[in-house]
């Protein structure tokens, strides 16, 4: 009896639902909902002379304070050597003109911070107490870093094993296929790195990219935690007042066009159990 009842209200529950999908009409797309609430923390702001831009948000909560500066550059087409703007933000911090890698690693360990280093931010925090050791060590990373052949063989060796990884991978194919189709192989979105072009990166090619780039009158930082603006300004001018401003570099890439009509790209890999089905669509944001 316990087995039928529960047959019923299986099959009452099947067509329910299916008298549910007979009733929507698909001819029209559904009404959006109403935007997300985005809630930003009260923040207080400066500007050094040299160009960067500073932003804190004081909260006391705990003792701990962290450092996140990004450099707002545009995207960069990379060509032959495509990959190696992000290999100078790997290189970041795998030595400077007064420490060893080693010697960095170890001091970050010591005060038990964390400082990580990317294509175009690097993001640095610990308690409170050891501010000043952390912004020495984060400013000696930006400001005098020293790039070496046998750091960038490491990177590149990583990259490749990384790529050839990637090319069994079904979300990072379709991710690779849709860039492409989407922004072109000359836009900086669509262009791939492969192990080619990884191999032909060279070191000068990574220090210009950084002494172009890595320029206050580009950088945003942005501080969080327990300290108070009169605190964060006295420790920016010391550690980052010297930092040289540089000329700026507009970069020039084809404008993405929308696609005209539905089109459909397939990978066929026979050994994948499931698909791996992406809807992409450009979007122009306009920002001003």
């Amino acid at each position: 009896m316990k087995n039928i009842k529960i047959s019923i209200f299986i099959l009452a529950a099947v067509f329910t639902f299916a008298a549910a999908q007979a009733q929507i009409d698909r001819s029209t797309p559904p009404e959006p909902g109403p935007p997300p609430l985005i809630q930003i923390g009260d923040y207080e702001s400066f500007e050094l002379e040299n160009g960067l831009k500073v932003f804190v948000v004081e909260n006391n909560k705990i003792p701990r304070v962290s450092y996140s500066l990004v450099v707002d550059y545009d995207p960069v087409y990379e060509g032959e050597q495509a990959g190696y703007v992000g290999f100078t933000g790997q290189l970041l911090g795998t030595a400077t003109t007064t420490k060893t890698k080693a010697q960095i690693d170890q001091e970050i360990d010591f005060i038990g911070a964390s400082l990580n280093t990317s294509a175009n931010s690097i993001f640095a925090s610990s308690l409170k107490k050891h501010n000043d050791k952390l912004l020495e060590i984060m400013s000696d990373v930006i400001l005098n870093p020293v790039f070496k052949e046998e750091e960038l063989d490491k990177i590149k060796k990583q990259t490749i094993s990384g790529l050839t990884a990637s090319k069994e991978d079904p979300n990072s194919i379709s991710a690779r296929v849709r860039n492409k189709i989407l922004f072109g192989a000359d836009h900086p979105y669509g262009e791939l790195v492969t192990e080619e072009t990884a191999n032909s990166v060279d070191l000068e090619k990574c220090r210009q990219h950084y002494e172009d780039y890595f320029v206050p009158n580009l950088a945003y930082l942005a501080i969080v935690g327990d300290i108070t603006v009169k605190e964060a300004k006295k420790q920016v001018k010391k550690y980052f007042g010297e930092w040289e401003k540089g000329d700026l570099f507009a970069e020039a890439y084809p404008d993405v066009e929308k696609p005209e009509g539905v089109k459909v790209s397939m990978v066929d890999r026979p050994s994948s159990v499931q698909s791996v089905i992406a809807i992409t669509h450009p979007v122009q944001l306009n920002v001003g």
